[in-house]
């Protein structure tokens, strides 16, 4: 037996239905003959172990479909197959010594390893050129000893970092998962498995999969599935790691600024509840290592105002957005899902990239192959996210980042309603014609098609009704329309070359066809011939009328600047104030008044506090209260207040300044935003604000911001 024995036999067990030779070999890419020797391999071993053997039906293919106690049984047989059974590839080998040496607590002899997968001293030895390399690359190294062997040297974290890099290099996450609770996965090495599996001997995952499911609850945050797996494998080697006596080590310094956060506090019950259910004592620095993995887990539902860099991530989304909306010349800026998807993706990427916890991308092969244009546009928009964080963007991340401009490209094309226009062409007849439309259209929705023609009809058919694309079996001369040859079955490479082209190229269409030209032609021609008091109320009201998604922000000018919203209306100096709620409501009090916001706004923002916690004190001595738009904001706002006395929140902050924020949408504030915190990142100016006697000179400062971009 070998893996592909093992591979095939799972395959056909999990199908439960005849399955073609040629199936069985297009999808582990050899060929019909290869695949026929090895099922003769699997009967040999079948009836070896006294099991019904595979059922063979002519010109239809194989089935097996054994009982449920056969089935216990091959699982058996299959994970207790050792190195004599199976002859391991040099890369099976590699896979074999580093699973040794991770699950070694001490060092591990070249004789041991050698006689573990029964090869020669020397074999092991020059594997072990290739995997003290690959320690290197994880910042670890081989120590070696005369007499007692080699083991890993380097730190625990980067030890934990390098054994869940190896699990991602041969298993996906979610595999991972279930190797903990299944016999064997299907599509892994049989040996690899019974190796991968000893690094969590004796540990069942069910407590640490309740423990994360507690903390969720706690954070009111749901982690993706790949994170919530990944989460399962990181503190099930942790704990394995502990009870070998290897502990994180973490600075006071990188502690402490863990403390503060919920996260710490939750991480701390869940160590509470481990210790009890796998009867160990968890350090404190680990605390602060699971607190790290929570901040960094990959979520599907997260409260982006709960943290306090909410402004940056605001800032970064809108600046993300921008650079690759130039590029596509595309209005993304109105789209609302991509915007509240990306803001809640970057929050936990951020602290992932800025703490050196990598996530493996299980689709990122896909994205590359599928979307090569969006992946290559968003790799090159990255510089905002870059520099923030200090350092470069991996592939795996901006994989992640591309999944959300692929679903805004389809989605805006729907909002357009503009499709390709396209024509099928067949040679082998009006049957399949029919099929090749009918998979078509079941695969992409925005591809419509106009008919099918032969190829000697195209250009008539272009001249009347404008193609996009031609999608055919043969290939069509004599045209510069562009076309995809594909099977008349559409099988999945045909489909791909599909999805290439529709991520490369955009539909064609005309002025009539687009409804949000015609919406900015018609505001240059009010704008033109009268005076618009308020260009964006009117762009939404002629947005609805007309029945045409709004832009968010048709021209720069829409977007107000700082020394717009903070003005002698909105700015007072040396307030009194007993606490941070009476604060609040005194900076509110200007937005109600002067027409901004509706009164329970003011109400909203205090509820946010008490709610989430004093997330609003955003730099040292300064508070940036804010609510939901749909709270009662009535156009973009601010106000400003400094304090005569600080008062406190919940974080003992000293807090001098109260800036009141309404956000109408997600994007008009922002160019005032942004200028607002390189205004309070200026020692300087922020000292002078503090010290401000007149509103007058708070207005000076804020004029001063004008050149901020």
């Amino acid at each position: 037996m070998n893996e592909r024995c093992a591979q095939l036999i799972n395959m056909l067990m999990s199908r439960g239905i005849t399955v073609k030779v040629s199936d069985l070999a297009g999808a582990l890419k050899l060929s019909s003959r290869t695949i026929r020797y090895d099922l003769d391999k699997i009967d040999d071993f079948l009836k070896k172990n006294q099991l019904p053997q595979l059922t063979r039906k002519p010109h239809s293919g194989i089935k097996y479909t054994p009982s449920t106690c056969q089935r216990q049984k091959i699982h058996s047989l299959l994970e207790g197959l050792n190195s004599y059974d199976y002859i391991l590839t040099p890369q099976e080998r590699k896979r074999n010594i580093l699973a040794e040496l991770f699950k070694a607590k001490d060092y591990i002899t070249i004789e041991d390893m050698a006689t573990h997968i029964s090869v020669s001293r020397g074999t092991v030895l020059n594997d072990l050129r290739d995997i003290r390399q690959w320690f290197l690359n994880q910042g670890l190294r081989l120590e070696s000893l005369p007499h007692f062997g080699i083991k890993i040297r380097g730190s625990e974290k980067d030890v934990r970092r390098a054994a869940v890099s190896f699990l991602s290099e041969n298993i996906d996450t979610e595999n991972a998962l279930h190797l903990l609770k299944d016999p064997i996965p299907r599509k892994i090495n049989i040996v690899t498995v019974r190796q991968i599996k000893k690094l969590f001997e004796d540990i069942d995952s069910l407590p640490i999969e309740e423990t994360i499911a507690f903390a969720e609850k706690q954070l009111k945050i749901t982690f993706s599935d790949n994170a919530f797996s990944s989460l399962v494998i990181h503190l099930a080697l942790a704990i394995k790691r502990i009870q070998s006596g290897k502990i994180i080590a973490m600075s006071e310094d990188e502690l402490s600024k863990l403390r503060p956060s919920k996260e710490f506090e939750v991480a701390t019950l869940m160590v509470a509840e481990l210790e009890k259910r796998y009867n160990i004592e968890i350090p404190k620095d680990e605390i602060g290592y699971i607190t790290m993995h929570l901040l960094g887990g990959k979520v599907t539902a997260l409260d982006t105002f709960a943290n306090k860099n909410w402004a940056d991530f605001q800032i970064l989304t809108d600046k993300l957005i921008k650079n690759v909306q130039k590029e596509f010349k595309m209005d993304f800026l109105a789209d609302e899902e991509l915007y509240s998807g990306l803001i809640k993706h970057l929050e936990p990427t951020i602290y992932r990239l800025k703490h050196d916890l990598p996530l493996k991308n299980p689709i990122l092969q896909e994205i590359k192959e599928n979307y090569p244009v969006i992946f290559k546009v968003v790799k090159n928009s990255l510089k905002p996210l870059e520099d923030y964080i200090g350092s470069k963007i991996p592939d795996e991340e901006t994989g992640f980042i591309a999944v959300h401009f692929g679903a805004a490209i389809e989605r805006n094309n729907r909002v357009l309603n503009s499709k390709y226009k396209s024509v099928v062409v067949c040679g082998t007849g009006v049957g399949t014609a029919k099929l090749l439309c009918d998979r078509i259209k079941s695969k992409f929705a925005n591809i419509e098609i106009l008919g099918t023609v032969a190829a000697r009809q195209i250009e008539e058919f272009y001249n009347e009704k404008g193609l996009d694309l031609i999608i055919s079996t043969v290939p069509v001369e004599g045209t510069n329309i562009p076309q995809i040859v594909v099977t008349p079955l559409l099988l999945e490479d045909d489909v791909a070359k599909i999805y290439k082209f529709l991520s490369a190229n955009l539909p064609k269409r005309s002025e009539a066809d687009n409804p949000l030209p015609v919406l900015d032609g018609l505001l240059d021609i009010i704008e033109k011939n009268c005076m618009i008091r308020d260009r964006n109320m009117l762009t939404k009201d002629l947005s609805k009328f007309l029945k045409v998604k709004m832009r968010t922000c048709l021209k720069e000018d829409t977007q107000p600047v700082l020394r717009d919203l903070l003005t002698e209306k909105t700015i007072k100096v040396n307030v009194g104030a007993k606490d941070w709620e009476e604060a609040i409501r005194i900076g509110g009090a200007m937005l109600v008044e002067n027409g901004f916001v509706e009164k329970r706004y003011v109400d909203a923002m205090i509820k946010s506090v008490k709610e989430l916690g004093p997330y609003i004190v955003i730099a040292s001595g300064v508070a940036m209260p804010h609510a939901r738009p749909e709270d009662g904001v009535k156009e973009a706002c601010m106000s400003m207040i400094t304090l005569k006395e600080p008062v406190v929140f919940d974080n003992d902050e000293p807090v001098r300044l109260i800036v009141g924020l309404g956000a109408a949408d997600h994007h008009t504030h922002l160019k005032a935003l942004s200028q607002l915190m390189k205004l309070l990142a200026d020692n300087t100016s922020l000292n002078r604000l503090f010290k401000a006697t007149t509103i007058e000179e708070a207005v000076h400062i804020v004029k001063n911001c004008s050149n901020l971009e």
